[in-house]
């Protein structure tokens, strides 16, 4: 059996036997397109790369929603922005987006006009709400929730208390033990879970930015952070360190009582470029 039926089989086990109105789910991000097809980060093609993990999921399946949880595009390019919707058009489903620090909010809203594919504070499917908030601050790596973002979690919470909810961001809200990545935490963690914790109804918490698995939870709720398109961080390093881990993508399975059953899948092997002496980006 080929690593892309291995990877098949593990996500039919996860979404088999799901009670009636549960959610197949998809999270792809930190894809870092560029303008130009052939841009590479540290030596790696994130459009390859992005197309290869798109390759290994089409098998895996029907799935409800695709969640791109920020750093779509590397040099903020309408043109990367018009690619990246094109390619998360293709399997039919709603594609839900946030900014990542390396994305610019406002280029993407105007950018990401398809039905399909949007930028949008919430949405409600199902049992369950969506809450995507913008961690970003300007000319930052560093994450934030301005009055605004944590404005809109609130009255969305307090006006949805019979939905499960997944709050979606860019920006780890707690240390991941890697003293580099944590110096790009969200800034505001404490103002963030303030507002978490009044409410019972939120399930999980989802994020990107660390090119890295994390799963932990916090008063019982999940907290999941999943592998990049292209390039991975090495977990629990003091310093900048590329892992020899290959890109990859999380599903997700959103029952009604709201449970949250989550796997990862990789490419079978790292794609070639990567730059392993780089010591930043």
């Amino acid at each position: 059996m080929s690593n892309n039926d291995n990877n098949c089989q593990v996500v039919r086990e996860l979404f088999d036997n799901l009670p009636d109105g549960s959610l197949k789910i998809l999270q792809i991000t930190d894809t870092h397109l560029y303008a130009d097809t052939d841009g590479k980060l540290l030596g790696m093609n994130t459009q390859q790369t992005l197309d290869e993990v798109f390759e290994m999921t089409r098998n895996c399946g029907p799935i409800d929603m695709i969640l791109s949880t920020g750093d779509l595009v590397h040099d903020s390019s309408v043109v990367g922005y018009k690619r990246f919707q094109k390619i998360m058009q293709e399997p039919g489903v709603p594609v839900y987006c946030l900014p990542g620090n390396h994305d610019v909010p406002d280029v993407m809203r105007e950018t990401l006009t398809d039905s399909t594919v949007v930028y949008i504070p919430t949405v409600i499917q199902g049992d369950w709400l969506f809450i995507f908030l913008d961690s970003t601050i300007s000319d930052s790596e560093g994450g934030n929730l301005n009055q605004k973002e944590l404005d809109i979690l609130q009255a969305s919470l307090s006006e949805h208390p019979d939905k499960q909810v997944l709050v979606c961001l860019h920006h780890h809200p707690v240390p991941v033990d890697s003293k580099w990545m944590d110096t790009m935490i969200l800034d505001n963690a404490d103002d963030f879970f303030k507002i978490i914790d009044q409410h019972s109804n939120v399930k999980g918490i989802l994020w990107g930015h660390i090119h890295q698995v994390f799963e932990s939870e916090r008063n019982g709720i999940p907290l999941l952070a999943s592998p990049s398109t292209c390039i991975q961080f090495t977990p629990e390093k003091d310093d900048f360190d590329l892992d020899t881990e290959p890109p990859g993508c999380r599903w997700l399975a959103l029952l009604p009582n709201g449970e949250i059953r989550s796997c990862v899948t990789r490419l079978s092997e790292m794609p070639q470029g990567l730059d392993f002496n780089s010591v930043g980006y």
